[in-house]
């Protein structure tokens, strides 16, 4: 895949922005989701994943993830804990994408958070025209993973 940096998610031909709350406090939303992809478990599809540098994780960090049949190589691109986290997919096993870069942003007091993620991509030739048909699907997982986080992080609050 092309090599980009943050700025992608302003030059991306395409940018997805997908929004939801979640009943927990930003630092703990932000922790779920920057933390290890091992634990990864609330998002649909996941079938596993870790960073595979050392902590402390941070910028520059990178991970792997396993989702259904894909297989992704990322490295993170910003880490402002508690309210960004953003990556870009270096590697994938499928071809359909030519660039990727994923932007997690948590905003909210006490113990509600609001989490918007933006999916800025550059779609190979072949994906194209399944776009628009992507971004529900896409947009349709979010939703179900952040109903899974929520459900998740209230049952270990107790």
């Amino acid at each position: 895949m092309r090599t980009v940096d943050l700025d992608f998610l302003e030059k991306a031909p395409h940018r997805f922005v997908f929004e939801a709350i979640v009943a927990a406090s930003k630092e703990t939303v932000f922790g779920a989701i920057s933390a290890d992809p091992s634990t990864w478990t609330w998002w649909p599809g996941h079938e596993g994943g870790r960073y595979e540098t050392p902590p402390p994780h941070g910028v520059g960090s990178r991970r792997e993830m396993h989702m259904g049949e894909s297989q992704y190589r990322e490295t993170i691109l910003a880490w402002d804990e508690p309210t960004r986290w953003a990556y870009r997919v270096d590697e994938s096993a499928d071809s359909l994408i030519d660039a990727l870069v994923e932007e997690w942003v948590v905003d909210g007091d006490g113990d509600g958070s609001t989490v918007r993620w933006t999916f800025a991509v550059e779609p190979g030739a072949d994906m194209e025209a399944a776009l628009p048909a992507a971004k529900t699907m896409i947009g349709d997982m979010f939703d179900q993973a952040m109903v899974n986080l929520g459900d998740r992080l209230s049952a270990v609050r107790g």
